[in-house]
C-alpha cells in the first residue's frame, strides 16, 4: 500500500487517539499518515509544507474562536495548488452558511462536501476511496508512482527551460504546485500521447 497524508482541521476534534471519528477513519485507512489540527493556521502551515505529497484534507467550514475560517483555508490552499483534494465538513445546515462561501466551494475543483450530522466515518472512507481511485489517472500521481519504482531516474534532467535544468522530481513538484511550468509540461505530455495514439490507429 502506498502511503498518503490524511489531514483533519476541525476546532472540535481531539487528537488521533481520542477522537472516535478520526480513529475509525485511521483504522480503516492503514496506508494513511494522519494529522489532526484544531488550529487552522497550524493545519494550513502543515499542508503547504507537504504539497509534494498525495494528500486529502478534511476541513471544517466553521472554526469557532478563530479568525481563519474553513473557506479562508481553502482559498489559501488554492493559491498554491488546485490539485489537492479537500473535503469540506460541516455540522451545520448549508442554509446557515453564507451564500458567497457556498458559491466559492462549488466553484472549486477537487472538492467534496461531508455532512457531519448525517454521515458516518464509513461514509468518509468511501469518499477517500473514490479520491484514491482518481489518483490512479491523475498525471502527477502516475508520475509519483513511476518514480517510486524507478528511483534511479528521479534526478535525471528531463527538461531544460530558460537556462535551468529540471529533473523528474522537480517536474513532480511543479505539477503539484500547479506552476506555469507544471501546467505546460502536463499539457505537452497529454498532446504527445494523443498524437501517438492517433498515429498508431
Amino acid at each position: 500500500m502506498e502511503k498518503f497524508n490524511l489531514v483533519f482541521i476541525d476546532d472540535n476534534m481531539r487528537d488521533l487517539d481520542l477522537d472516535p471519528f478520526v480513529r475509525t477513519i485511521a483504522d480503516l485507512n492503514t496506508d494513511a499518515e494522519v494529522a489532526v489540527f484544531t488550529n487552522p493556521e497550524e493545519g494550513l502551515s502543515y499542508i503547504l509544507g507537504h504539497l509534494n505529497t498525495r494528500m486529502i484534507v478534511f476541513l471544517d467550514c466553521k472554526l469557532d474562536g478563530y479568525k481563519l475560517q474553513g473557506i479562508d483555508v481553502l482559498s489559501s490552499i488554492r493559491e498554491k495548488t488546485s490539485l489537492l483534494y479537500i473535503v469540506m465538513m460541516s455540522a451545520n445546515n448549508l442554509a446557515q452558511m453564507q451564500t458567497s462561501s457556498i458559491i466559492q466551494m462549488i466553484n472549486e475543483e477537487y472538492i467534496c462536501f461531508f455532512d457531519r450530522n448525517n454521515n458516518l466515518p464509513e461514509d468518509a472512507c468511501r469518499v477517500i476511496e473514490k479520491i484514491k481511485q482518481l489518483w490512479n489517472v491523475r498525471f502527477d500521481c502516475v508520475l509519483e508512482n513511476w518514480l517510486a519504482r524507478h528511483a534511479e531516474d528521479a534526478q535525471k534532467v528531463v527538461l531544460k527551460k530558460d537556462g535551468c535544468g529540471y529533473t523528474w522530481n522537480d517536474i513532480l513538484q511543479e505539477l503539484r504546485n500547479q506552476t506555469k511550468l507544471g501546467k505546460s509540461f502536463e499539457e505537452l505530455v497529454n498532446q504527445y500521447y494523443i498524437y501517438q495514439f492517433t498515429k498508431q490507429n
